[in-house]
């Protein structure tokens, strides 16, 4: 019995530091529009002088030639649930402040809280919603040169580079 404890404690602290050591690679996704009108949606894979690569919706690379692209549009990956999360749960505390103060004094102050709470709740998530949908855009007009200017802020969002950044710290 003892060295199961054991084993199981063990266990249980290897697992702890591991996932306290685990990086998680955040993931962008992107928008490009070619000079041509076409379009490519996908992740962020990686961005140099040459190409610049996306991994398509079945996870296929997409390498784009810099000086094809029109308009590339960069957001986080699941910006728009965080977004909604955070919204709903401020417009939440929001409205049960506002409804328990204008209730201040005639006993149904507790009424007032939740009734204000179940109205900040909804309003605050879509708020949210549209504080997370917003994307970087970058305007290239296939021109090479201010696709070079702009390479540094583009790798800043590529897996190889976020974890590297994650590394450092």
């Amino acid at each position: 019995m003892m060295k199961t404890i054991r084993l199981l404690s063990v266990l249980i602290l290897v697992f702890t530091l591991s996932s306290a050591y685990a990086q998680k690679v955040k993931t962008y996704k992107v928008w490009v529009t070619l000079i041509n009108e076409t379009n490519h949606k996908g992740i962020l894979y990686s961005a140099n002088e040459d190409k610049f690569v996306i991994l398509g919706e079945d996870l296929n690379q997409i390498n784009i030639d810099p000086q094809t692209i029109d308009v590339i549009k960069v957001r986080r990956d699941g910006s728009v649930g965080k977004g909604a999360w955070i919204g709903a749960v401020g417009g939440l505390l929001a409205g049960a402040i506002v409804g328990y103060a204008s209730e201040s004094g005639s006993g149904w102050e507790d009424v007032g809280a939740v009734g204000g709470g179940i109205l900040g709740a909804p309003l605050g998530a879509l708020i949210g919603v549209g504080v997370g949908s917003a994307k970087k855009k970058f305007i290239l007009n296939g021109d090479r040169g201010t696709y070079t200017s702009i390479l540094s802020k583009l790798k800043q969002y590529t897996p190889q580079q976020n974890y590297l950044n994650n590394e450092e710290k």
